[in-house]
């Protein structure tokens, strides 16, 4: 039985169906114990999102709301500001808290599953308190950079839950955010719950596959990435993650895999996706999308003489570096 955690609210809840099309459409061959937590009371009563669950329902698939009240010891101390503005996505820390499993998959909204999840599901976990992916377009002066490779993207964490509650790490959550996360970010671009997971977890992650949350940059850069690792990535992709401001829902996306969210969009009961309008601010952000994705080379050689003057811009990234990131973690 493979636990599976989602967080949405009413707006997103399109996109956690087609996740979630996805993700039983692509493990037929395993039990699925699937949790959709939120904070918002409509998505309990929602009358679609009852008819989706009753279209997937089966003897292999179970589905679960958890409703997670503002009055919840940790909403309480969700910080302000930052990159990410919803709290739904601080539903990740409270994961291992409500789900009485032992280990926990949890996937962002903005997700689409292609393939198998049994050999993610199957990672070892003895030692660490939680399993990702690094995140590979890190900036030199953000929290991302302290960490480099070894700073991870939260839309995919494999979570140790029974070590998670056993050692108390939601207490330790709200602890460092009481202590340290919320005077350290005041008048800081931040990444919120991404942050916070980062550097609590340091020491305590294990690094998997890109492949298992293969995000909207790998294929924009895909040139500056070398090695199979990223071959692999790319063309066998077991979780897309349209992580950032393009969505494959936009119809002026141009997302080499949109198409593939559209066709598990129709096999949900949000099948309808409502055009967006040509606006001069929606026209100016495809026509710079179009760019980067048919002319990569010159926008991140660009940004390589960025980098090498003011230290910022694309790092050029080897195989190699990430399967010894992978190899060293699984060995300690």
């Amino acid at each position: 039985m493979m636990n599976i955690a989602i967080a949405s609210d009413l707006n997103y809840l399109p996109h956690a169906g087609t996740l979630i099309r996805s993700l039983c459409d692509n493990n037929k061959n395993h039990n699925l114990n699937i949790h959709l937590m939120t904070m918002d009371s409509r998505v309990v009563t929602n009358d679609p999102l009852e008819a989706f669950f009753r279209s997937i329902l089966s003897n292999r698939v179970n589905i679960q709301i958890h409703l997670i009240k503002d009055d919840n010891i940790f909403i309480k101390q969700i910080p302000s500001g930052g990159v990410i503005l919803s709290r739904a996505t601080y539903l990740r820390f409270l994961v291992a808290e409500i789900i009485p499993a032992d280990k926990i998959l949890y996937l962002d909204c903005d997700m689409l599953v292609l393939d198998e999840l049994q050999p993610l599901f199957d990672t070892n976990l003895d030692n660490h308190i939680v399993a990702a992916v690094s995140d590979l377009f890190v900036g030199p002066s953000s929290i991302k950079h302290s960490l480099s490779l070894r700073y991870f993207n939260s839309g995919m964490l494999l979570i140790n839950a029974k070590k998670w509650r056993e050692e108390n790490w939601l207490n330790k959550t709200i602890n460092f955010i009481e202590k340290k996360f919320t005077k350290l970010c005041v008048g800081k671009k931040h990444y919120g719950d991404q942050d916070i997971m980062n550097m609590l977890t340091v020491g305590n992650v294990t690094y998997v596959h890109p492949r298992y949350n293969v995000v909207n940059p790998v294929y924009l850069r895909k040139n500056f990435f070398r090695g199979k690792v990223f071959q692999e990535a790319v063309n066998n992709p077991a979780i897309v993650h349209f992580a950032g401001g393009a969505k494959p829902w936009n119809n002026w996306e141009i997302h080499p895999l949109s198409e593939r969210y559209i066709f598990y969009r129709s096999q949900t009961v949000w099948n309808e996706i409502e055009p967006q309008k040509p606006t001069w601010n929606v026209i100016r952000k495809y026509l710079a999308m179009w760019f980067k994705y048919n002319f990569p080379c010159l926008i991140y050689a660009f940004s390589e003489i960025v980098r090498k003057i003011k230290g910022k811009g694309t790092r050029i990234i080897f195989s190699e570096q990430i399967e010894n990131l992978m190899i060293e973690t699984e060995e300690t």
